[in-house]
């Protein structure tokens, strides 16, 4: 009789490595990440048995409506037991109450006993992976609803491309948004560069520049794309967190010339306070949509952001975010068609002291 399963503690960590090694020849956890994981507030590890003969681990993305099921294994003298099933149950419900509404996982395309498993629970595949794991396999992301009202169509075809450096998430956002407009779009980094030497403030709060929406705004209308902004205030992005007066005028006069340039290219500001609702009507009407927000809600950083909005419902705005921490074990699939609770978002909406808001509004160029 298999044990019911409960949560993994520190001292569970020696067992579960063994278990690794034994159920996997390669993309194995090491122990470093199994301490990180036992250790993290956004990630649950569930184990079986004593000793422990199986175990599945969850991660949470902070922020979103979206949990991830990062592995699942179960020892090879255990199976046929039900303990996998018993664990994702537990999951589903360990989501649940975590506030979570769509549960991820991959598994092996060539894993047809695990894939039945998921499909028989409710999974279904959302896209093809080609080459996913380390021994070349190729692999299938699936996602499961956890609420009846949570239910959606799975986007499989929406372009994604992950920022390169910690300062170019404006050309990532848009390259993603100019490629669902034109599907010639390239998506490489000598682009995301590009569109960053276009665009870019010079100065931000630390490091390289950010991008201000004239400045991406000019670059889309340069490959094509039809522009328009909408921002809350006249003053030029980020500059109440600039300190130094010779930074801050630079970005005035950047954001000057940006001014001077829409103006003469015919590219119209919007002037005020906009909400999520103008938002989604802009959708309605077939405008791709780029935002900046404050990513304090997803890492606790005060940080502005600029991602690309994919979708918006009655419960949730759908995200594509650039940007994938490698340190939070993310991945560029955990950044595609974020599920954002909109009041979550409508605080995201806002960045700064001054409740900063900023929009480009992209369509294809009409002739």
């Amino acid at each position: 009789m298999s044990h019911a399963p409960r949560l993994a503690k520190l001292e569970d960590l020696n067992e579960l490595v063994a278990l690794e090694n034994q159920c996997f020849d390669s993309d194995r956890i090491s122990s470093r990440s199994f301490r990180y994981f036992l250790k993290k507030g956004q990630a649950q590890i569930w184990v079986c048995g004593a000793p422990i003969n199986a175990y599945a681990l969850l991660l949470f993305h902070r922020g979103t409506s979206l949990a991830r099921i990062y592995s699942i294994a179960v020892s090879p003298d255990a199976r046929g037991r039900g303990l996998a099933k018993a664990l994702l149950e537990q999951l589903e419900s360990a989501a649940v109450e975590h506030g979570t509404l769509f549960i991820r996982l991959e598994v092996k395309a060539n894993n047809h006993a695990a894939i039945k498993l998921y499909e028989q629970l409710g999974y279904k595949p959302i896209r093809h992976l080609a080459h996913y794991y380390e021994d070349g396999f190729d692999g299938i992301r699936m996602e499961k609803p956890l609420m009846a009202h949570a239910s959606r169509q799975a986007a499989k075809e929406i372009p994604f491309y992950g920022q390169t450096t910690d300062f170019t998430c404006g050309p990532a956002a848009l390259m993603m948004a100019m490629k669902r407009l034109n599907p010639s779009q390239a998506l490489h980094q000598i682009e995301e560069l590009n569109l960053w030497r276009e665009a870019t403030t010079i100065f931000m709060t630390t490091g390289h520049g950010g991008t201000s929406p004239a400045g991406l705004a000019l670059a889309a209308h340069r490959r094509g794309i039809a522009a328009e902004i909408w921002v809350s205030h006249e003053e030029p992005a980020f500059l109440d967190s600039v300190r130094n007066p010779d930074k801050r005028q630079i970005i005035e006069s950047i954001d000057a010339d940006f001014q001077q340039q829409c103006q003469r290219n015919g590219i119209p500001t919007q002037l005020g306070h906009f909400s999520l609702s103008d938002l989604g009507d802009a959708m309605a009407r077939g405008r791709q949509i780029l935002l900046i927000i404050s990513t304090y809600r997803f890492n606790r950083k005060k940080e502005p952001h600029w991602v690309w909005i994919v979708s918006i419902d009655e419960q949730f705005v759908y995200i594509n975010d650039p940007n994938i921490d490698p340190n939070d074990h993310r991945e560029a699939l955990d950044s595609v068609y974020l599920p954002v609770p909109r009041a979550q978002f409508e605080q995201a909406m806002k960045y700064g002291q001054k409740r900063f808001r900023a929009a480009l509004l992209l369509s294809a160029q009409t002739k």
